[in-house]
C-alpha cells in the first residue's frame, strides 16, 4: 500500500500524542524535557525549522510554547487514521470524476471479476484431474 503523505494544513489543529519518549524543546535545540509513551503532547500550532533541517512542530501548552521534532516513529496524529481515510475518499472521488463512474468501478473490481470466473470453470476441471489420479 502506497504512503500517503500529509500536508501542514491537514495536521495544524490536530493533537498530537507520544507514540514513544519524545523530548520537546524550547527554543529548538534547547531540550526542556521528555514526553513518556502515551502522553498527550498538545494541538499542533505551526511548524518550524529554527535553522536546522529538520521540521519542527510548534505545540502551545497553555501560553507556553514549546517545539517537537517531527519523527513518524515516535509522534501520533490522534484522528490520524479518519485524516487518512478522508484523503483516500477525496482521491477516490477525483478518480471517479475524471474516469466516470462506470469505468472507475469495473478498473477496480473487474480484475476481480475475471479471477472470479477462471477459478469457476477451472475447478472442475482441477477437481477431476486429482480425481483420476486418485483411481
Amino acid at each position: 500500500m502506497p504512503v500517503t503523505t500529509l500536508n501542514v494544513s491537514q495536521v495544524i489543529g490536530k493533537t498530537l500524542k507520544a507514540a514513544s519518549d519524545v523530548d520537546y524543546f524550547y527554543p529548538i535545540g534547547a531540550k526542556k524535557g521528555t514526553f513518556k509513551k502515551g502522553d498527550i503532547i498538545g494541538v499542533i500550532y505551526s511548524y518550524a525549522y529554527g535553522g536546522t533541517p529538520d521540521l519542527y512542530w510548534q505545540i502551545d501548552r497553555s501560553g507556553n510554547t514549546i517545539f517537537v521534532k517531527h519523527d513518524i516513529n515516535k509522534l501520533e496524529l490522534v484522528g490520524g487514521r479518519q485524516i487518512l481515510e478522508d484523503i483516500k475518499r477525496q482521491q477516490d472521488k477525483i478518480k471517479i470524476e475524471e474516469k466516470g463512474l462506470l469505468r472507475y468501478y469495473l478498473d477496480k473490481y473487474l480484475p476481480f471479476i475475471v479471477g472470479a470466473v477462471v477459478i469457476y470453470f477451472a475447478l472442475p476441471t482441477i477437481k477431476n484431474v486429482v480425481k483420476n489420479e486418485k483411481k
